[in-house]
This record gives C-alpha cells, structure tokens and sequence, in this order.
C-alpha cells in the first residue's frame, strides 16, 4: 500500500475542518503571533467559566431556601450536635492533659479518643523512649580545690610588691 503525502480534502467538497482533521501547523515566528495565541487561549477558558458568579449565586439561593426550610426542631437539633461535639473535645482534652501528667510524656504527642486509647499510647511511648540511664550525683562536682601557691608564685608576688 503506497501512502499519500500531502493535504486532502473531503470528497464532498467540504472542507476538511469542519470534518474535525487538525488544522496544518504553523510554527509561530513573531512575538505578536504568540501573544494573539495565548489570548486566544486565555479567552476559551475564561469562557469556560463565565457563569460562575451566576451559579455560585444559586448555590447561595438554594443553602438560604435549605435553611429557611429547616424547622425549629431540626435547628436545635443542629445546635445541640455542635455543642455536644464540643464538649467532647474538651472532655477528651481533659483527660488527655490526666495521662500526660500520670505517665509524664508530652501531651501532644497522645493519639485516641478514649482513656483506654491515650493510655496504651503514652504506654507505647514509654516503652520507646526506654529506660533512661541515671547519673550519680558527685559530692562538689564543678568546684575547684584552692590550689596551694608555688615557691614561683610567691617569688612573683614578693617582687610584685617590691616594685
């Protein structure tokens, strides 16, 4: 089968664009050209969304008439489950400062929401820090002895105050 080379166009005298076949390239040689193309390009997607302002606008419409629907009972219903979310979070801020203290592990670092959880997690953390070696004490540790003066010490003074 020997291959064509070569534009073609549709047998019915159309032409072939409409037919949805790739424009030919054209490499673009001036600045001028470049800046129409990305302009065109900017165009066709800022078309894209030209309706945003209006359909976020209904978006608004819409979670109003939702809210204006809802009942007195299921916007106390609303409120309550808030409420009762954050008194959760800080019964559980609570109790996670409790097992901070008791097992003395940072309290940011406990993962869980119940005292079981935090619990077995400061554990966990323990258990990795490990055993921590002592160090003894040592009686005067970081004074220095008087130290005796030498002969050439006391030369030095006894000129010292000669002079």
């Amino acid at each position: 089968m020997a291959e064509q080379t070569g534009s073609t166009t549709a047998t019915d005298g159309t032409d072939s664009q409409q037919q949805g076949e790739p424009k030919e390239f054209e490499a673009i040689t001036s600045q001028a050209d470049f800046d129409k193309a990305i302009q065109a390009r900017i165009a066709r997607e800022r078309a894209k969304f030209a309706d945003y302002d209006q359909l976020k606008a209904k978006a608004q419409q819409v979670d109003q008439a939702a809210q204006a629907a809802k009942t007195a009972e299921e916007k106390n219903a609303d409120r309550l489950a808030k409420l009762e979310g954050d008194l959760e979070a800080e019964r559980l801020g609570r109790v996670r400062a409790e097992v901070a203290a008791e097992k003395k592990v940072p309290a940011g670092l406990l993962t869980g929401a119940t005292r079981e959880e935090l619990e077995a997690a400061a554990d966990a953390l323990v258990q990795f820090k490990g055993e921590q070696p002592r160090m003894g004490v040592v009686p005067g540790e970081g004074k220095q002895p008087a130290q005796k003066k030498t002969t050439a010490d006391l030369f030095a003074e006894a000129i010292g105050d000669a002079l």
